[in-house]
């Protein structure tokens, strides 16, 4: 980087114009969408506004005030190894920008980060055009705002992450294009190693992208001066060599956080792995004509799209040029093309594409690598303008054949994210371009400049209407709810050195726990380890790959899981006071069986309930409990089992007793069979309001759960308890517990499903009633034999048990992992797994100090390879700066 310094001084005003064009257009659109401090608006939406700003919460709170939560963390749902969420979503450079900012700042400081990497793409592009490709004047920045805003960027900046790749890429490729030149590979090593480091993902899509790219930057070589095809064969082994080992020597410096990672996922993303090879195509090859137009972009494109690859008229125009351009050899335009015909296979063929996405295919954000496809195209593009100014007519009255026949296409396929506007749009500038390409032979002192000012407007614009088809987080609302979750958790927060847990009947979003730092349960990552959803939907709760909702909870599981306050939120409608406005809270449960808790504090928004049966993190059980397997769709099964193994004995009344309905009441409804299990419903008109009422009366105060059956959704219906719509968590894949009565002897209890379709399949309802003087039994016996935990980290946990009777099993409700080691009297003992997923140790009657420490799997094996690849690139340095000192050249010179 040194070596081009004066190349960047020389060029500053071109950086200086690369680096805040970009910045100064998405500041102004930011600022007419009314994104704060423009307005009430803020750039969180979908996953944004659901994962990433909670986890940029949890990113300050860890740096700033908690270095062990960097390792292992029970704010992520009842706890979890935190290297693979770090690696994937919170290591990129630029994230240092939220230590500085303050907490009710934090979607601020969201906007300034997408700001920042967005100018610096642009920068990073610029520096590749003129260091490597002899870019200059303002075509350099007029490709480097195509790069910055492509469409990629637009329709993914709430992938925050995702972004340090258009970063870092430009770099990589500029070391790359030096090692083949016979150079050091240092900065080549240096660069890739960071991004590796910044986010392991995109990283991996860069790294496959890059070995197509070394057989493009080969073929560019002069290979003339070398006399057979042995000699040129022998060349391209010796380039590839250093290819491969300058790579390996890359990821070999961010091994530090990668083995440890690689370990994380083998328990979480990697484990979703499909290993069906699918040959097939996605769509049509034709409908990838329909992204290259302005504005190509929708809601519905996030979860299965087409891939993004606008990167504006100008530069799609050039890229087509570069295969007619004579300045480049034709070994190299064959290459190119068979490249090109490579990535937009890879966009379409199913295999291709999951192999690209690390051997899965994406959930939501399909084509995530085509940033890497966009960059090929933009750079030959580039270099095309860059080495000539004749641009062919006969080519461009191809192309204005080809744009119209397009145009027609996609006017008749009916794309709903295409107007006829933009399709008009897209082709006047196809127009205008080839016109002034044409004419920039003349050398018109303007020409850059009107470039430089139509693809600005086209490259805004496309940015304004993809970002004004979303919807986002108003800036009050987020702080409002910030506000009064602050509120409830300032009393019940854990004190130093004790630990329970604390759950919600409302979510702003499944990582509230990391915005506000308590310990939780919810969560949803793309690092989530698969046996805790698994677990809790054995259990009864809505849950999928990435996430799990504690929505459904009944008195067993907030005391099997510790969970020693539930906040329940007074139903407030919205309304405006002293000028502010009060915002609803989502509710996402029903829990009238709250009321057996004590009441422990309120505020103006929110009750808080303490639980006195809430177990310890660790407790005393039957060996039994080893036995357990977890059970699909059956979760009052599944809690009955787990209460007889607490005791070793079946009991002879059951925890959950099943009971009938009283009766049943059919409005403009009728059913294939008379029980309510198994059966089909079918509206008996049309247009007319369709309802089933299940009815009983409560014999007892005691809780009644019902068992939801999974495929009753809110697509197929509208459900109802006592004539008031059900709070319950609507997406899920396995049969929810629903708490429908509590404390309600005597009185009469409607559960209503209202068909939304013409019919509706029911096969399980079941209602169950909770024998609650038999839990508490059980429950205080496991209490006597909690852990009292004396010292708490996140990964160091002291404490001493009391054994009793013949139990010989310490259960916790930590998630099972190698890096947990416990022991017993200072004595290690070996760790099993109960429930397919929780941390237990055998143990013996009496008392007993328990230690429990964290050490992230692999990390020191990690350190030690970045440590030894570091020391080596650093030799590698110095030979080369040796060998340059000692050159006849610079001894002639001295």
């Amino acid at each position: 980087m040194l070596k081009h310094f004066p190349t960047m001084v020389k060029n500053k005003e071109t950086l200086l114009i690369a680096f805040f064009l970009p910045l100064f257009i998405m500041t102004t659109i930011y600022a007419v969408m009314g994104v704060y401090p423009f307005g009430d608006n803020t750039l969180l939406t979908v996953d944004l506004g659901q994962q990433y700003v909670d986890f940029f919460s949890y990113y300050r709170h860890t740096l700033l005030s908690e270095p062990s939560a960097l390792f292992y963390s029970f704010t992520k749902a009842i706890g979890g190894d935190m290297v693979g969420l770090w690696a994937y979503y919170l290591m990129s450079p630029f994230n240092l920008i939220f230590l500085f900012s303050p907490q009710k700042l934090l979607p601020v400081a969201v906007t300034l980060l997408i700001l920042l990497k967005i100018a610096f793409s642009s920068l990073t592009f610029a520096y590749l055009l003129i260091a490597r490709f002899e870019g200059k004047g303002l075509l350099v920045p007029t490709f480097s705002v195509s790069y910055a805003l492509m469409g990629y960027v637009i329709v993914n900046q709430l992938n925050v992450m995702w972004l340090d790749g258009l970063v870092f890429l430009p770099l990589i490729v500029l070391g790359l294009e030096r090692l083949i030149d016979g150079k050091k590979g240092v900065l080549y090593s240096l660069f890739l190693g960071i991004m590796l480091f910044s986010n392991y993902y995109i990283g991996f899509m860069i790294c496959l992208f890059l070995g197509f790219y070394f057989l493009f930057a080969f073929s560019k070589k002069d290979l003339s001066g070398l006399p057979s095809l042995k000699s040129k064969a022998k060349d391209f082994i010796v380039q590839f060599s250093r290819f491969v080992f300058f790579s390996a020597l890359g990821a070999g410096l961010s091994a530090l956080l990668l083995l440890p990672t690689f370990y994380s996922l083998l328990g979480s993303k990697a484990s979703y792995t499909n290993d069906m090879i699918d040959w097939s195509f996605a769509y049509p090859p034709a409908e990838i004509l329909s992204k290259f137009y302005i504005g190509a972009f929708n809601f519905d494109q996030m979860p299965t799209g087409l891939p993004n690859v606008f990167i504006g008229t100008l530069a799609l125009l050039a890229f087509i040029y570069y295969f007619a351009n004579e300045a480049f050899s034709k070994k190299e335009r064959i290459v190119s093309l068979l490249l090109t015909v490579f990535f937009f296979l890879a966009m379409n063929v199913q295999f291709i594409n999951k192999l690209w996405h690390a051997g899965q295919y994406p959930i939501w954000y399909p084509y995530r690598f085509s940033f890497t496809i966009c960059f090929f195209f933009l750079l030959n593009g580039f270099r095309s303008l860059q080495k000539s100014k004749v641009f062919p007519l006969p080519l461009a009255c191809s192309i204005l054949v080809v744009s119209a026949v397009s145009a027609i296409y996609v006017i008749k396929k009916g794309f709903a994210f295409l107007e006829p506007a933009q399709v008009l749009a897209s082709s006047i500038l196809v127009v205008l371009f080839l016109i002034f390409l044409m004419l920039r032979e003349n050398n018109y002192k303007w020409m850059p400049y009107l470039l430089l000012f139509l693809t600005v407007a086209e490259m805004t614009a496309n940015a304004a209407i993809d970002l004004f088809r979303l919807g986002y987080v108003k800036y009050d609302q987020f702080n409002d709810y910030q506000v009064v979750l602050a509120d409830a958790l300032k009393d019940i927060r854990m004190p130093k050195d004790d630990f329970y847990r604390i759950e919600k009947t409302f979510q702003r979003s499944k990582n509230d726990s990391f915005q506000a730092n308590y310990a939780g349960i919810n969560h949803f990552s793309s690092t989530f380890e698969k046996e805790i959803p698994a677990l809790f939907g054995s259990l009864g709760f809505p849950e999928g790959n990435g996430f799990v909702v504690y929505s459904t909870g009944t008195l067993f599981t907030d005391a099997l899981f510790g969970v020693k306050y539930q906040i329940q939120d007074k139903k407030l409608p919205e309304y405006i006071y002293d000028d502010k406005a009060i915002y609803q809270i989502n509710r996402n449960a029903t829990r009238p069986d709250l009321q057996k808790y004590a009441l422990s504090s309120e505020t103006a928004r929110t009750t808080t309930y303490e639980n006195p049966y809430a177990l310890s993190l660790a407790f005393g059980v039957s060996k039994s409990v080893l036995d357990l397997k977890l059970i699909d769709n059956q979760p009052i099964l599944m809690q009955e089992q787990l209460l007889d193994a607490f005791t070793d004995q079946s009991s002879t009344q059951p925890f959950f007793a099943l009971k009938t309905f009283d009766s049943t009441v059919f409005q403009n409804v009728t059913s294939n069979t008379a029980d309510y299990q198994n059966t089909t419903y079918f509206k008996a008109a049309a247009g007319m309001v369709s309802r089933i009422e299940f009815q009983f009366t409560p014999e007892t105060n005691n809780p009644y759960y019902l068992i939801l059956d999974s495929g009753i959704d809110d697509k197929n219906a509208n459900l109802y308890l006592n004539d008031v719509k059900l709070d319950y968590y609507k997406t899920y894949r396995n049969d929810q517990v629903i708490n429908i009565a509590s404390n309600q002897a005597g009185e009469n209890v409607t559960f209503t499903i209202e068909l939304i379709g013409d019919n509706i399949r029911i096969q399980d309802l079941k209602l169950y009633e909770f024998d609650q003087n038999s839990f508490e039994q059980v429950i205080a016996d496991r209490q006597t034999e909690g852990m009292e935990i004396s010292d708490f980290s996140q990964t160091h946990i002291e404490g001493t048990v009391h054994i009793k009777g013949d139990d010989q099993v310490l259960m916790t409700t930590i998630p099972y992992s190698e890096g947990w080691t416990v022991a017993i009297d200072g004595e290690p003992v070996e760790t099993e797994k109960a429930l397919d997923s929780l941390l237990a140790v055998p143990i013996s009657q009496g008392e007993h100090q328990i230690t429990f420490t964290y050490r992230t799997p692999y990390a020191i094996a990690g350190a030690a390879v970045s440590a030894a690849s570091v020391l080596l690139l650093l030799l590698l340095s110095r030979k080369k700066i040796a060998n340059n000192q000692t050159s006849p050249e610079n001894e002639k010179n001295a």
